[in-house]
């Protein structure tokens, strides 16, 4: 599907990721064109990605702000038909491109969180009778910032991980990043910040926000394509570690699946980011498992640290 850019970003952490996501890519014979928003990149860090075929870099300008908050901007420079922005954290399990375009020009296919999911993104906050909803006092806010329509149009807050939009609705991505740039303040905490209690979640409350209230904003579709077939998912790393720095209790059951595309990529002759780490080694299985604790303790320890600034917002 040559008409549907997928649009990803990071800098030299994701490195790996990045690299990763579009090799899963072309061993499943996905051939979209991929555009990659990067912040730091080296000549050879560009060459890496570009030698997997049909992938363009975009330099994201340093301002302040966390990449995640830079979605939309990068999202705006894709020129195909369709546009779906995917995390770099994470992987396709097979070819997926005929499941990512929304069914319709007025759509957006993005996945709406479920019940237990939403109440856990708005935790702290009253629910309404039916206990699902996205909280007025939240609504509240975000119908006054977005200042256009009264009553919210979807129920439930959207994944924005990954989600596919026709061009034609350039004016919605380009009202996320006005939101984004208006409610967001300029420093970096990664990609929740808990002091911001009305979007805490950045780039993604930013977008709920939008796709409640802005009369550009595609119809959210009523169910979500990439969840269905175990051979044809996108597979999305949250949390830390990522596979590349060690495993946690989410992603190592796909284990195999990611060694597979190292693997891969080296039977195709392909310059890797760097020597393969230890974490997407095969041989290390066992230790990649015995590991996970010792991890998450580190790691908890690490964010906690991190959220109330104490590496100085890096």
């Amino acid at each position: 599907m040559r008409n549907n850019t997928i649009v990803t970003i990071g800098d030299r952490n994701y490195l790996w990721g990045i690299f990763l996501l579009i090799v899963s890519m072309r061993k499943s014979g996905m051939d979209e064109p991929v555009l990659v928003g990067g912040r730091g990149f080296t000549a050879g860090d560009e060459r890496i990605l570009r030698q997997l075929g049909g992938v363009e870099i975009y330099a994201v300008p340093e301002d302040g702000r966390s990449l995640t908050c830079c979605k939309a901007a990068v999202m705006l420079k894709a020129e195909t038909d369709y546009i779906t922005w995917v995390d770099g954290d994470g992987y396709f399990t097979g070819n997926c491109s005929s499941l990512l375009p929304p069914p319709a020009i007025d759509r957006i296919h993005i996945r709406m969180r479920g019940v237990a999911e939403n109440r856990l993104a708005f935790r702290g906050f009253t629910f309404g009778e039916s206990g699902e909803a996205i909280p007025e006092a939240v609504l509240s806010v975000w119908r006054h910032d977005v200042g256009e329509g009264e009553v919210a149009v979807i129920s439930r807050s959207c994944s924005a991980c990954c989600f596919s939009l026709h061009s034609s609705r350039r004016r919605f991505l380009e009202r996320w990043d006005e939101q984004i740039n208006k409610c967001l303040p300029r420093n970096d905490v990664g990609v929740v910040d808990r002091g911001l209690k009305y979007y805490h979640q950045l780039d993604e409350s930013t977008l709920n926000s939008v796709l409640c209230f802005s009369r550009s904003a595609p119809g959210a579709t009523e169910s979500w394509g990439l969840d269905k077939d175990p051979e044809r998912m996108f597979i999305h790393f949250v949390g830390t570690p990522k596979p590349w720095q060690g495993w946690n209790s989410y992603s190592y059951p796909h284990f195999d699946r990611y060694i597979d595309l190292v693997e891969y990529a080296g039977n195709c002759g392909w310059e890797l980011p760097s020597p393969v780490p230890y974490s997407l080694r095969r041989s290390n299985r066992r230790l990649c498992r015995m590991l996970i604790l010792p991890l998450r303790l580190r790691y908890g320890v690490r964010n906690r640290l991190k959220r109330v600034n104490w590496f100085g917002g890096k």
